[in-house]
C-alpha cells in the first residue's frame, strides 16, 4: 500500500499510512484498528526534532496503542530524549499503551539519560507486540 503524505494543515492520522522527511530523519506510520505504528529513522537532532515529535504526537494522539519503533534510528540528539519523555507523558495523559523499540544509538543514550528505566523499551516488533496487547 504506497504512503500518502498528511499535510501538517489538515493531518488526518487516524487510519491509513503516513510519510515525512523532516531534514534528515524520516518518519513512516501505519493505523489499524487501535494501533499505531510509527517508524522514525536517520538523525534526529535540534534541527529536526520540533518536526519529528509534532508528526509523532499527532499521528500517536487518541489511538488505543502506539508503538514507535526507532530501529533505523542512527543518531539521536538530547532534544530528541526530551522529546521521548513528553510523548511518553502524552501518552499517560491520553491512557495510550506505548512502547518503544530502540537501535543502538537510541540505546545508548538511554543507558545515560533513563538510568531509572521510565521509557517502555524492547529490542524487537515481537516484545513490542506482546507488550502491547
Amino acid at each position: 500500500m504506497p504512503a500518502t503524505h498528511i499535510d501538517r494543515a489538515s493531518p488526518s492520522p487516524h487510519s491509513g499510512a503516513a510519510s515525512f522527511d523532516c531534514r534528515g530523519a524520516w518518519v513512516r506510520s501505519k493505523s489499524d484498528t487501535g494501533l499505531t505504528v510509527i517508524s522514525i529513522g536517520g538523525e534526529i537532532d535540534a534541527a529536526n526534532v520540533a518536526d519529528v515529535h509534532h508528526h509523532v504526537s499527532t499521528l500517536g494522539s487518541a489511538c488505543g496503542a502506539l508503538i514507535v519503533d526507532l530501529a533505523d534510528v542512527d543518531f539521536i540528539a538530547l532534544a530528541g530524549l526530551r522529546a521521548l519523555f513528553a510523548l511518553d507523558m502524552q501518552c499517560a495523559r491520553t491512557e495510550t499503551t506505548f512502547v518503544l523499540i530502540v537501535s543502538h544509538a537510541v540505546s545508548r543514550l538511554l543507558r545515560w539519560g533513563d538510568r531509572d528505566k521510565l521509557l517502555p523499551v524492547v529490542g524487537s516488533a515481537t516484545e513490542a507486540l506482546l507488550l502491547i496487547r
